[in-house]
């Protein structure tokens, strides 16, 4: 995977113990429940909130998770637990990780969409990735943004997000659409339904993110798993 890395906060300073960085700053305050993050440096999942707890899997650097719980405050660390997605060595995982000194970041520029497994990653699509999974699997907004809706003989039913400055997400083959032109949505809102309609043979999902209408690279690899509202792991904006 090609990320851009140049606005994230490398964990340089802190001693790595165990896969898990054990120094650093106090938190910095700016996550919440449902954000989606990312992780800076490699990082231990654990079953409860503590460096003593047993650690569940250690999760790579840029690995991309949803927040769904905390903030809780322990052996002088703020702890966060975590969704993530798919990496190298472990399936979705769920569990508590430190804060640190930025070592969990977010919010993300954007998020994935939905869960499901790549099929067909960025390298091999233009820059978009497809997402597949059942039908009416729901769509999620990648970010906040002023949707609109049509229908394309490639990409069939769609939504498009503008988020403004030139940026916009896409969200083809889509079987249901649950919003209108000009609505105004959250990142995280269902928008519709997976489904297969237009150039398509089975239920995905193909999803870009485009600036001036070109396609920006979405890191993931073929078969990775993916949690609707986690954070991709590269700075857009």
């Amino acid at each position: 995977m090609d990320f851009d890395r140049r606005s994230f906060l490398k964990a340089s300073s802190s001693a790595i113990v165990g896969g898990m960085a054990l120094s650093g700053t106090a938190a910095a305050g700016h996550l919440s429940v449902s954000d989606p993050a990312i992780t800076t440096t490699d990082l231990n999942i654990r079953e409860q909130p503590s460096t003593s707890a047993s650690v569940k899997a250690t999760a790579d650097q840029w690995t991309g998770g949803h927040i769904v719980d905390g903030p809780t405050s322990a052996d002088g660390y703020t702890w966060w637990k975590v969704s993530f997605n798919q990496d190298s060595d472990n399936g979705r995982i769920t569990g508590w990780v430190a804060e640190g000194d930025a070592w969990l970041d977010g919010p993300t520029d954007f998020s994935y969409p939905c869960w499901g497994f790549i099929t067909q990653t960025s390298a091999e699509d233009g820059g978009a990735i497809d997402i597949g999974n059942d039908y009416g699997t729901p769509p999620v907004a990648a970010r906040d943004g002023t949707a609109y809706t049509g229908y394309g003989d490639r990409c069939g039913y769609y939504v498009s997000i503008d988020h403004g400055g030139g940026w916009t997400s896409i969200y083809c083959h889509m079987q249901e659409r649950y919003v209108s032109d000009g609505q105004t949505v959250s990142e995280g809102q269902q928008i519709g339904e997976m489904g297969s309609t237009g150039n398509s043979t089975g239920p995905h999902v193909h999803f870009a993110i485009r600036y001036n209408g070109a396609n920006q690279d979405i890191p993931g690899f073929d078969g990775q798993d993916l949690i609707a509202g986690s954070g991709i792991p590269k700075s857009y904006l």
